[in-house]
């Protein structure tokens, strides 16, 4: 091995390492190169060996060797060269009967050969720069394709590219994986037809064809590429045609994405959703039933005083309105003679409304029934219904709680019993007198709502009742609503309005009413259940009350 030849001169050195057991053809490179435009500083050596580890020490610019070598010979020569990490450019020095192997290295990446004897100084020196520009370049080109390579397989998607005739160029990991292969390189030359069932593959070949002949892409079109590990396979296919400098289609790129997961949530979810509706219709049967249930729970028809007698004939007529917000409401009321001269009218509002208001509803009709008995005392009732519905509901999650207004009017006595468990105060449309009032003009004070306090004692209370009278009934609905400016449809609007038509029919009374409320109402509907009951007093005296019972009736009144 020779130590390093300076030669000086102004430009960088070029570090070259000579391989080359010829000590004859090794002078004459020395010689040319010594007084070359461009410094060379020559190491040299007649071994392979040697030669692989002087590119493991470094600082070696390029390479010129011989093929034929003492621990060395003809291609595999060069192989062993150019795998050498180092990865410096090589110039294969050649005899003349050895001119087609050292063809066959630069195939296989040599930068150059030269002939032996047939080059000079100025061949020599170009070979040696172009061989380590071009060294440059090609490991720029090489970082760039490895960027590539490493960026699409990287990738989730299968990406691919196919020449005129369906085989397979390029392919990156993912879509070696979808075709159960290891490697994207052994996908190469082959088609879709190696791969896939024959149906499938002929519907990927009719969609190539498609894009090469009309040039336009299929943007994400849904596959199936039928078993895959066992279950259905689903792609999302994108196919753009490959295009040469001249622009002619070559082939196709391919982008496909497994939407497999996808696919199969899609059908779980229009499974579920499927079983949801039937779920739901289910609900909407069952509310339907209970919608009907509630609805037979209200009133069907009014009772007539005295009981019996004709509905035009009877001293109390009765009008009704129930708007429930949802298929289920929160609002009840009910309506019954509990003697020929006397009648009772109970109406509540539930908190909230839905399932949940409607069978507290249900508890309290129940409870209307078996109350039978005191029916005739308002304070006595509602302090037993309190009892009854606070047992009941104190075990429940969540409070619930009801507002309640029970009144009996008594035709023989002109008279009217009540008492209120937080409700809102019905009106009194005295027509005879041409006024409109809360009843009671505000003096009665309300007990607390249903099922909120133990052992509560709800007072009656007592107002008289002429010809000609009508006493309205209301739950909250009627009147909480906003406007669009944030103002409230508060209990003295709703007077007025009742005011303004005081001598109109009753059912019209009630329509009109809704009516300007909804109007006022930024929604133009109402947030809560609404419930109103009207009771009209068409005439009184029927059988006269004892003197005595009258004024026990006051007695219990004045509390």
């Amino acid at each position: 091995m020779n130590t390093p030849t300076p030669i000086p001169g102004n430009q960088a050195a070029i570090r070259l390492l000579l391989i080359e057991d010829n000590p004859d053809d090794a002078f004459l490179l020395r010689q040319l190169l010594r007084n070359a435009p461009i410094p060379f500083l020559i190491e040299e050596t007649p071994w392979l060996a040697a030669g692989l580890e002087l590119l493991t020490r470094g600082g070696i610019d390029l390479v010129m060797t011989d093929l034929s070598l003492p621990d060395g010979d003809g291609i595999d020569t060069f192989r062993r060269l150019a795998a050498h990490p180092a990865r410096v450019p090589i110039i294969v020095l050649s005899g003349l009967d050895d001119e087609a192997m050292a063809l066959r290295t630069v195939e296989e990446g040599a930068q150059d050969y030269l002939v032996k004897g047939a080059f000079d100084q100025d061949l020599l020196v170009r070979s040696a720069r172009y061989a380590i520009k071009r060294a440059v370049v090609d490991r720029a080109l090489e970082a760039e394709r490895n960027l590539l390579r490493r960026v699409i397989d990287s990738l989730p998607d299968s990406i691919y590219v196919k020449d005129a005739e369906g085989r397979y160029l390029l392919g990156n990991l993912a879509h070696a994986h979808q075709l159960g292969l290891a490697s994207p390189t052994q996908a190469v030359g082959r088609t879709s037809s190696d791969f896939f069932r024959e149906e499938v593959a002929r519907g990927f070949q009719a969609d190539d064809a498609e894009v090469m002949k009309t040039g336009q892409p299929i943007m994400n079109r849904h596959e199936s590429v039928g078993e895959g590990h066992g279950s259905l396979q689903w792609l999302s296919t994108t196919k753009v045609p490959l295009r040469d400098a001249q622009g002619r289609t070559i082939g196709i790129i391919g982008i496909g994405r497994d939407i497999t997961a996808r696919k199969n949530a899609e059908e779980k979810l229009a499974q579920y959703t499927e079983e949801l509706r039937e779920k739901n219709a289910e609900m909407e049967d069952d509310l339907d039933m209970a919608r009907e249930v509630q609805q037979a729970f209200l009133p069907q028809q009014f009772p007539s005083l005295p009981q019996g007698a004709p509905p035009e004939e009877s001293a109390l007529r009765f009008v009704s309105k129930y708007l429930p917000t949802e298929a289920l409401g929160g609002d009840f009321f009910h309506v019954a003679a509990i003697s020929d001269t006397k009648a009772a009218v109970f109406i509540c509002d539930v908190m909230g409304h839905g399932v949940r208001a409607a069978l507290v509803t249900a508890i309290q009709r129940t409870l209307v029934e078996e109350l039978q008995p005191v029916a005739h005392d308002p304070g006595e009732f509602l302090s037993q219904m309190n009892r009854a519905l606070l047992s009941i509901l104190r075990r429940t999650r969540s409070p619930m709680f009801a507002s309640a207004f029970y009144l009996v009017a008594d035709v023989a006595a002109g008279e009217m019993r009540y008492a209120n468990a937080g409700h809102p105060r019905p009106l009194h449309l005295r027509r005879s007198g041409g006024s409109v009032g809360f009843l009671d003009g505000g003096n009665m004070r309300p007990g607390p709502a249903l099922g909120v306090f133990d052992g509560t004692v709800y007072r009656t209370f007592a107002a008289p009742i002429a010809a000609e009278d009508l006493v309205l009934l209301f739950t909250d609905g009627l009147y909480e609503v906003e406007s669009k400016k944030g103002e409230l449809y508060d209990q003295t609007l709703l007077l007025r309005a009742v005011e303004r038509r005081l001598y109109r029919p009753t059912e019209q009374i009630f329509e009109e009413t809704i009516g300007e409320v909804r109007d006022f109402s930024a929604t133009r509907s109402f947030e809560d259940d609404v419930c109103l009951v009207g009771m009209e007093v068409m005439r009184l005296g029927i059988g006269a009350p004892a003197e005595a019972h009258s004024q026990e009736t006051r007695a219990d009144a004045l509390g």
